[in-house]
């Protein structure tokens, strides 16, 4: 290649500097085209041992020019990006091609093409690392530079693509749960603020514990507003209540308006099971209360619970997911 051609093409190249994606740094920059492409074909390299039936140096052929025609188009977010679009990319590929001498004009629009098919195992790989390499950046980025319509992209977003095959797919699910824990802190935080704004306290409710100072009936009308004790007999809850060590929370008129019970040696272990706070009395932190009122009892020692969806709360307690358990099952050391 002759030195003018080469350091044409190297131009068309540093426009993909210049050239700024949806996404952001952790540093609260705009990415740019070429920062993507650069991490991307890290990613290549960095998962070739599990993909020993592609040919990775095609694979990272395919990464280092799958963006190329950005030089000219400019990025598009997916979520606006058009079949035209689709269209105006590959003209603007076809003309940077141009630029090159054979064989290089030909392979480059080969690589081009392998992409659009997505018939190869190698094209399947980049596109799907492609799409994970932006859900990474988006959980590294700070939360506030995320549009609405992104808390469920990052749910959905390259989730077909990583069905190809199972190192991709549970890759992807891992993602899937950064975004989720992103999401639940950045409620945790907000939920924090809104609370240090009203002083930090809740003013008027009380937490009292033991069986003789709870309301026999709020127990069974609490727990039988929950998903998991919808059905349980009356019986079988008072009961419950009584051989555990129960805490409930009271607003200031004396009504019952969150339940909690522990099950507990009171020197090695506790189990906190049946956490509910009142669906009218929710959003004022009352099961901040009603834990901190529990974990002053028992936060030093080991403790299990179940959860299905309340694991960001937990977490500030201390507890952690049981990876080799099912995602339901949280302990704290």
């Amino acid at each position: 290649m002759d030195h003018r051609t080469l350091l044409d093409f190297m131009a068309v190249a540093e426009k993909l500097k210049c050239s700024t994606r949806h996404s952001w740094t952790s540093s609260g920059r705009r990415e740019s085209v070429a920062e993507h492409t650069y991490r991307l074909c890290v990613f290549a390299w960095l998962v070739k041992e599990d993909f020993p039936e592609c040919d990775m140096e095609r694979v990272m052929k395919l990464c280092l020019f799958h963006d190329i025609g950005e030089a000219y188009t400019g990025d598009i977010p997916c979520f606006e990006k058009g079949s035209e679009d689709e269209e105006t990319e590959n003209d603007a590929v076809r003309q940077i091609a141009e630029l090159l001498p054979e064989p290089h004009s030909e392979e480059l629009l080969r690589l081009r093409e392998e992409l659009e098919e997505n018939r190869t195992m190698e094209a399947k790989l980049v596109h799907a690392l492609d799409k994970m390499e932006a859900l990474i950046q988006h959980n590294e980025a700070p939360i506030e530079s995320w549009l609405p319509l992104e808390y469920e992209l990052q749910m959905t977003y390259g989730q077909e693509q990583a069905e190809v095959h199972p190192y991709l797919k549970h890759l992807r699910k891992m993602v899937e749960q950064d975004s989720v824990d992103k999401m639940e802190e950045a409620a945790d935080q907000a939920l924090d603020l809104q609370m240090q704004k009203a002083s930090g306290e809740v003013p008027g409710y009380s937490v009292r514990k033991g069986a003789e100072a709870m309301d026999r009936g709020r127990v069974v009308e609490l727990l039988r507003s929950t998903p998991w004790a919808k059905d349980r007999d009356s019986n079988v809850i008072l009961q419950a209540m009584e051989n555990s060590i129960p805490y409930g929370i009271y607003d200031p008129d004396g009504y019952m308006a969150g339940y909690a019970r522990i099950i507990s040696d009171l020197s090695t272990t506790f189990y906190l099971m049946d956490v509910v706070v009142d669906e009218k009395y929710r959003g004022r932190g009352l099961g901040k209360m009603l834990l901190d009122a529990v974990m002053e009892d028992v936060g030093h020692l080991y403790g299990i619970l179940h959860t299905a969806d309340a694991q960001g709360l937990y977490r500030r307690y201390g507890f952690t997911e049981i990876l080799d358990k099912t995602d339901q099952i949280m302990e704290k050391p």
